[in-house]
């Protein structure tokens, strides 16, 4: 019968337990008994720890099990039994131990399914030497397959939406998320790598913000508050996630520890913030795109923390991506990948660059922080980037206070998608405009699919940008296409690939 049709996952992990997950699959069943076992090598022949948990309709038949007494830094395989079947293997493992001197995990976002194929997710579960998965969102989309004008629309390759239709319910979110969770790949690299995710706006609706979003009507959608729980329910049922507060379901921001090496602040730049406007309005001071308990929270911890690295989890770019004499030769290519606003006039103010207020606190807090060593890992925007963030960045003798290193899309339409021309033909000149134009961009790739992997010792940050030949089709090929390296206690990013 397979009643394990969407395979099994783990995530959050702390350094004593991990959360595990699955979901039943059976008609005509009511509350359904889940056996789930840990052991610390795939044969189960020496169990670590084992239970039951219930899989039942209010969740949606998936089940979360948080076991703990593991051991730090330890690698578990993990099962589960139902209805007398056994589910497919996972694999996971904990957090570091409090002395570690090396973390390295993926860092990924944007995974549009009637975009391409999930090639990256297979290819980053290929690697043995990750710790876990930093997803930045946008893990779904809520689009409909034949969207409005403003959205691109879906590959012809024989994977539309399901339902086809926008998600705009419970049903309609848990819907989609069931087609997610049936991709081989999207299975293949939940089964092998623990996640660690955050939230864009497409877990909800496109333009989310506090109040609402660019396509949600209340008049003929319902309450925008009802929508957002519907949201955040689905969520939590179908990925492996422990709430950061059981209390407050919309909570995304927290804050993962590696010892002494590093801190990771994980944040939400979506469902707290102030509906973004164009110019003039977006200078105003009590512009907000975390709010303010997200703000209070961050600023306090980050200006605390002790830990050799501060890295920071953004799903919105921080960097500003425009100047008020934009040359012409960048304005197509940084209109088409929304980098600057929709009429091509000022910036895109569905970024940082549309809160700037609040950006410059937080580039002040980097600047004054005694140890340095900042890191800004950012996803969205279906680019490879990598940025010397600066107050003002076109002033030569500013130094930056931290680094951005922004991963492209699993499959989300980038430059090339968009304009149907030739993978890596047209998209060079407007590369070079651009980081022409902007001292600050080092580098950037503007048509390539792909994710990060983030290696951090005490000593450096290194970055490498893994791409995938392509999304239309299955593929195994993938390349390591440039390594970024930050020294510690130096305020550039030198390539080395």
């Amino acid at each position: 019968m397979n009643i394990f049709r969407h395979g099994i996952a783990s995530g959050d992990p702390l350094q004593d337990r991990v959360i595990l997950w699955t979901r039943i699959t059976a008609a005509d069943h009511a509350d359904i008994e889940v056996k789930w076992e840990v052991a610390e090598e795939d044969g189960f022949h020496d169990l670590i720890c084992e239970g039951t948990s219930m899989a039942v309709a209010e969740n949606d038949y998936c089940v979360h099990v948080d076991p703990d007494g593991l051991q730090p830094g330890c690698r578990y395989y993990y099962r589960f039994h139902a209805l007398g079947e056994t589910s497919p293997t996972g694999r996971t493992q904990t957090l570091p131990p409090q002395d570690t001197n090396h973390v390295r995990f993926v860092q990924t976002s944007c995974a549009k399914f009637n975009a391409g194929y999930f090639n990256a997710y297979a290819r980053m579960a290929d690697h043995d030497d990750i710790d876990f998965v930093l997803h930045l969102g946008d893990y779904i989309y809520e689009a409909s397959n034949t969207p409005p004008a403003g959205q691109t629309p879906g590959a012809d390759i024989g994977r539309p939406f399901e339902p086809l239709y926008e998600c705009k319910t419970l049903a309609d979110y848990r819907m989609r998320y069931n087609q997610y969770r049936r991709d081989p790949d999207v299975q293949k690299m939940h089964s092998l790598l623990p996640i660690i995710p955050i939230v864009d706006d497409h877990e909800f609706a496109d333009g989310a913000w506090r109040g609402g979003a660019d396509v949600h009507d209340e008049a003929k959608d319902g309450p925008w508050t009802a929508r957002l729980a519907s949201c955040f329910r689905a969520r939590w049922e179908w990925l492996a996630i422990r709430p950061p507060d059981p209390a407050d379901p919309g909570r995304v921001y927290r804050k993962v520890q590696f010892g002494g090496l590093a801190d990771l602040f994980l944040l939400n730049t979506r469902t707290h913030r102030d509906q973004p406007v164009p110019l003039p309005d977006m200078y105003s001071e009590s512009r907000t795109t975390l709010g303010p308990d997200q703000r209070e929270w961050l600023f306090h911890e980050f200006e605390h923390s002790s830990a050799k690295w501060r890295l920071l989890g953004n799903s919105s770019i921080l960097s500003t991506t425009w100047r008020d004499d934009l040359p012409e030769e960048c304005r197509l290519a940084l209109l088409k990948t929304k980098l600057i606003a929709a009429d091509a006039q000022g910036p895109d103010y569905d970024q940082w660059d549309g809160y700037p207020f609040e950006r410059k606190l937080l580039l002040d807090l980097m600047r004054k922080h005694p140890l340095g060593n900042n890191i800004v890992l950012s996803g969205d925007i279906h680019v490879c980037m990598v940025i010397e963030l600066k107050e003002n960045p076109f002033a030569p003798v500013d130094q930056p206070v931290g680094i951005e290193f922004i991963n492209t899309s699993l499959t989300s339409q980038n430059l090339d998608d968009k304009m149907k021309w030739g993978y890596r033909t047209r998209s060079l000149t407007h590369e070079n405009a651009i980081t022409r134009a902007f001292p600050h961009i080092l580098w950037c790739d503007l048509d390539s699919h792909g994710y990060n992997i983030v290696d951090v010792t005490p000593d450096r940050v290194q970055v490498e940008y893994w791409l995938v030949d392509t999304i239309l089709e299955r593929t195994e090929k993938e390349r390591l296409d440039a390594v970024w390296r930050v020294n510690s206690g130096k305020p550039h990013v030198v390539r080395i690939l």
